[in-house]
Parts: structure tokens; sequence; C-alpha cells
């Protein structure tokens, strides 16, 4: 886990991999996105060669899929303990070290989207400031919020009374800043042609009142979501980089605002401080990352700046994350990379010399320790650089990038663009054979019309079938679960009460539900994808035998390329806090306004559902439903494509031979021939 590079010592420290400088000049060069670039530059080099020989039609789809490529924007989010340090280790990922203001109130509920090197969806809007709608910000501030729902189901009066002052105060405050614009802002956007510090800490920085400073932090409380739109040429790539509110905040307003934003990366970086890390991680950041792919996550343990001595306090630190994180069922061999924003900021801003006294002690023990092979050969700025952990995090980030979502989009435009190229392929070889008089057409177009509806019709109706089937399983499978769960909560509770009166402190983990819930979701999601490849399998076997059936040919090697299905986002809100995970006095003075225990046995069942229900439910509806949608679209718009295709195909072959040779001249006919098995070969790597 994040095990790094030899230093001389038996084992080496963790989290101090280093990325490779050949000339060691203090470069922003990052290999792992370096390699995103070079494979997305080397893919549109394949595709603009097979547009120079194709005819009008088909460059009209190769350009679609040249751009399709092009849109390529990996993302990630940044998720952490309020004041772990996410905003200014993003300002020293992306080289503007004073680019997203770093004192965001705890209230703050703003998700920033930082795209970089992106172009904007809309002409001259660099930044874009999204509200709350009226529904939303009832939903977040009142009955205080998601944690006042908790209070309000499990009785607990006196602390939904302080919360509910609370949330007056801030919606008061609110309201006050804006006066009466507020009712009108809500659920509207503000743009600007202009990104700089002011406008940000309008929109995502906490207001500063002792100061009189009311400019700052307006927006604040209504804002939702920014998303900004900025070039840095030294990121060879297009990339989303999205900050997130602490989730270990009282009142749990924004945890479902950092749920959506996880749900929309692949890759998720998880900040911790180094103070903070060194006992446990906090559980709601554990819930979060639970049910991802160990390769989807990076944990980047931040403030190392600040511990006396990192060289030892790190692998302590290191082992207590790796216990807590078994303890707790989060996925195995998740990378842990140690370092500090502060110190990477200061390299990027020239300001190493002044850095305090106990930073600097912190660097030269961190470097001699972790970097000893480099300290008579790197300079000072390079050694902090490297020991900041940045370099080592954004080429983790970009070898992540590389192998999933970006092999998966090169994956699909190169099936697309293979399927294409093979099609020219079937209409080169009629062309040859009807000139040589050995073509016969066996098929119409009203023909193959009807074939082409029937293959399509028994597809579809078979994925239904059996994705219906699969749903219903699952649904049966995670109801008993569910039902087998909530009897043995109740259940323990009286036991707890009867033998221990109710004094004594009880909890009873949801980590068992969820761990099923999860378990029962894999299984049906592997089942999926496997009835999805069985009936695209089979819906490109029968088209490729149509093109058979319609020329009355045999082409060696020819297949239809198979689509790939959509990546499907894990099912991140069964991390949701639930009142189960909350370690408070609450229930103490739920079960003591009950008389006996048995007697309040379904409220307790009762309270438990309504907290679990939304979960189950977003997991057989959103979920599956989500899974079902997507498989189906890829089915009929690969039915569709092929379609084309094939129409296209039997009419193109109508062209003669001496009208083709005639427009590209024999020679160049010749080499079309060649150039177009070459470029099969390209496409193919790239479609495995």
């Amino acid at each position: 886990m994040g095990l790094g590079v030899q230093v001389g010592t038996e084992e080496p420290l963790p989290g101090t991999t280093v990325a490779e400088e050949p000339d060691y000049s203090l470069t922003r060069a990052f290999p792992g996105l370096g390699r995103i670039a070079d494979a997305i530059q080397q893919f549109e080099d394949v595709l603009r060669d097979f547009v120079t020989i194709a005819d009008p039609e088909t460059s009209k789809k190769m350009t679609r899929i040249l751009q399709q490529v092009r849109e390529v924007e990996p993302s990630v989010t940044v998720i952490g303990q309020i004041k772990a340090g996410k905003t200014s280790l993003i300002n020293a990922m992306i080289g503007a070290p004073n680019l997203l203001p770093t004192d965001v109130n705890p209230w703050t509920s703003v998700v920033t989207s930082l795209h970089i090197n992106t172009p904007s969806p809309e002409l001259n809007v660099r930044a874009k400031f999204k509200f709350f709608d009226g529904v939303e910000w009832d939903k977040l501030v009142s009955n205080g919020g998601r944690i006042g729902q908790l209070a309000a189901r499990a009785g607990a009066d006196d602390e939904l009374e302080k919360l509910r002052l609370q949330v007056v105060a801030l919606r008061e405050k609110a309201q006050a800043r804006m006066g009466r614009k507020f009712e009108m802002l809500l659920g509207t956007e503000h743009r600007y042609a202009v990104l700089d510090d002011a406008l940000l800490r309008r929109y995502v920085c906490v207001g500063d009142e002792e100061q009189g400073d009311n400019d700052q932090g307006r927006f604040t409380d209504i804002t939702k979501s920014a998303d900004l739109y900025m070039d840095r040429d030294d990121i060879p790539i297009m990339l989303c980089v999205r900050d997130t509110p602490g989730v270990n905040d009282t009142f749990m307003m924004r945890e479902q605002i950092t749920i959506n934003a996880v749900r929309d990366s692949r890759s998720c970086i998880v900040v911790l401080s180094a103070h903070q890390a060194l006992t446990t991680m906090d559980m709601a950041l554990i819930r979060l990352i639970a049910h991802r792919q160990a390769r989807e996550i990076i944990v980047f343990v931040n403030r190392i700046d600040e511990l006396p001595d990192p060289a030892s306090q790190v692998p302590e630190i290191h082992r207590a994350i790796l216990e807590t994180l078994e303890k707790n069922n989060a996925p195995p061999d998740i990378d842990i990379i140690y370092g500090s924003a502060h110190w990477a900021n200061a390299v990027l801003e020239g300001k190493i010399d002044e850095m305090t006294d106990d930073s600097t002690e912190s660097a030269i023990n961190w470097t001699r320790a972790a970097f000893a092979d480099k300290m008579n050969t790197w300079s000072a700025e390079q050694l902090v650089w490297h020991a900041s952990g940045v370099p080592a995090l954004l080429d983790a980030l970009g070898q992540r990038m590389y192998e999933g979502p970006v092999h998966e989009a090169l994956q699909k435009s190169a099936r697309q663009a293979l399927n294409l190229a093979q099609s020219l392929d079937v209409v080169d070889q009629v062309r040859i054979l009807e000139s040589d008089g050995q073509l016969n057409r066996t098929m119409t177009t009203q023909q193959l019309d009807v074939e082409l509806k029937r293959v399509e019709t028994a597809a579809i109706e078979k994925l239904t079938h059996l994705s219906d089937v699969a749903c219903k399983d699952f649904t049966n499978r995670i109801d008993q679960s569910y039902e087998r769960f909530l009897e043995r909560a109740t259940n323990s509770l009286i036991e707890h009460l009867q033998a221990n009166g109710e004094d004594a402190t009880w909890h009873y983990s949801p980590l068992g539900l969820r761990m099923l819930l999860s378990s029962s979701y894999q299984v049906v999601l592997k089942k999926m994808h496997a009835i999805a490849a069985e009936v695209n399998n089979e819906a490109a076997a029968k088209i490729a035998d149509l093109y058979g059936q319609t020329f009355s040919i045999t082409v060696e090697g020819f297949k239809i390329e198979t689509p790939v299905v959509s990546y499907i986002p894990p099912p991140i809100n069964l991390g949701q806090t639930i009142a189960l995970d909350l370690q408070v006095s609450w229930w103490k003075g739920w079960w003591q306004r009950r008389r006996g225990y048995k007697a309040f046995a379904q409220d307790f069942y009762n309270l438990i559902r309504a907290e679990t229900d939304p979960i189950i439910n977003d997991l057989k509806t959103i979920q599956i439903g989500l899974f079902r949608e997507r498989t189906q679209d890829t089915l009929r718009d690969f039915l569709q494509e092929q379609r084309e295709l094939l129409v296209s195909a039997l009419a193109s072959s109508e062209i003669s031979m001496d009208e083709m040779k005639e427009l590209f001249g024999v020679n160049a006919w010749e080499d079309r021939q060649q150039c177009l098995t070459s470029i099969m070969e390209d496409l193919g790597a790239f479609a495995e």
C-alpha cells in the first residue's frame, strides 16, 4: 500500500514514490498524465489517417468519433476531513497556489469543479455558479438538516431545538446578506467571463464580518456548485478536479452533495490530516470509499510539515491507517501517499526560504529519510517539491485514469472506428469480385431491412427478459437480507436493555447490512454484465452473418466488434450516514419515553426502516435502473450504427470498380488498400 522508493533503510518509507524527472530540473512533468496525452494523440493520428482514405459519409462518422475522443475529460473528486488541507492540495496539484480560497467555512456547501484545459460549453464563460433552488434550500436547512431528521425520528427534542436555532441563524444571516434578492436568486445561475480571487471569495468563501467585509462570502450560503474553466500548459490533458466540503461537520448538511460528487468521478483522493490520521480515519470517509475499487482510491496524508519527526512518525501513522481500513472493511491495497500541500505551494511560489523554522526542520527530516540518494544531486527546491508528495500523487492519479476511464473511452471509440473500417473492407472486396464477375448479390435492400429488424427485435427482447429475471432475483435477495437485519437489530436492543438496563451504552453496527447489500449488488452487476455481453456478441455475430448473406462472400478475418457498456458508478449511497452510525446519547432518551422494552420494538423497527429504506431503494431503482438503461442504450446505438453501415455498404458496393479507380487513381487505390489494412491493425490494438 503506497510503499515507495528504497532509501537505505531496511524497509522503504510509505508513500514516497518519486515521479521520474530525467534532467532533474524542477518541472511539472507527470509521466502518468503524459501517458494519457500520448495515447490520445496516437489514437487521433490513426483516425486522421483513416479520414484521408474514407468516402465523404464515412469521413463524417470518423469526425464524430474524433470529436468524441477529444472530449475525454477524466475527473477526480477530492474528499476529506475539515481542515485537512484539501483546497491547498488542489491548488498545488494544478500549479496555482492561490486560486481557490483556503479559508472556507465549515458551513459552506459548495462543490467546486475545476475544468483544466477543457473548453467551456458556453461562449466567454470562465466561471459558473449554480444556486440551490427553493426546495433544495428548504431541505438543506429545515429541521436542522440531515442530522435534524435523525434527531426528530429519535425524539431527541433538546438536540433538535439546538439545531433548529442554529439553522434559523444561518437562514437569517443569508437573507440579511442578500436582502430582497435572496428569494429571486434561488434556482438561478451566475456566469462570468473572467476568473479571479475576488470572484471566488464571493461564492465559495466565508464572509469576514468582523473586518467589515460584506462582499466576501456574499453568496456562499446558497451556492450549490461552482464550475471553473482554466488553461494550464504544464498539464498535458483535459482534467476535471472537484473540491468538496469536509464530510465531518456536525450537521451533515452536505453529505449528499459530496456523495453525488464522488459518484460523478472515477478517481477519488481522500485527504487526511497527519494529526487526525494518527489514530483513526473519519468513519464517514471510510463509508464513502468502501464500495469503490482500490484502484479508484488514493489516500493522501497531508500536513506532515507539522510533524516534528515525520521520518519516524509517518510509519506509525501508516500502520494505524492500515489497521483502521482493514477493521472497517475498506478495499485492500489502497495506495497511501504522504506529503505537504504547504511545501508544494511554497515551491510553486518560490518561497521555501520563507517557511517557518519548524516546517523547514520537518522538510529536512523527511527528505533525508525519503530521498537520501538524491540529496547530493537535487536542489533544495527539487527535494521539497518531491517531499510534498504532489508529483507522486499526480503520477499515480494519471496511471489510474489511463487504466480506467481513458482506456475505456479509447476502446469504445476504437471499436466504433474498427467496425467502420471492416465495413469499408467488405465493400472493397465486393467491388473487386464484382469487377471479376464473381459476385452474386442475394439480398435486396428491402430484404436486408426485414432481416435487420428481426435481429434487432430478438436482441432487445432477450436483453429485457434476462435482465428482468436477474433484477427480480436481486430484489428478493436484498429484501430478505434487509428484513433479517432489522429483526436482528431490534432483538439486539431489547436483549441489551433487558440485560443491562437503560443506562448502559448500546451500539449496533450497520456494517453487516452494508456488506450484504454491496455483495448482492456486485453479484447482480456481474450477472448483468454477462447478459449484456452475451446479447451483444450474439447480435454482432448475426450482423456479421448478414454481411455474408448480403454479398455472398466471405472476407478473411472479418468480424463485428461488440460495443463497450459504459461505466456504472458504484453505489456510493451505501455510505450515507444513518442513525445506527451515530455514537450519541439519543437512544437513551428515546427508549425512556416508552413503557416496556417490547412496547417500543415496533417503533424502533420503523425508525431504522425509515433511515435505511432510501439506501435500499437507491440500489433497487437508481443503481440497477441506470445499468439497465445503459445496456439497452448501448445495444440500440450499436444496432442502429450497424444498420447504417450495412445499408451504406450495400449502396456503396453498387459503385463500379472503374469508378473507384477513377476517383482514387489505380496506384492510389492500391495504397488505400494497404493503408486500410494498417489502420485496422492499429485500431485493433486500442479495441482490446
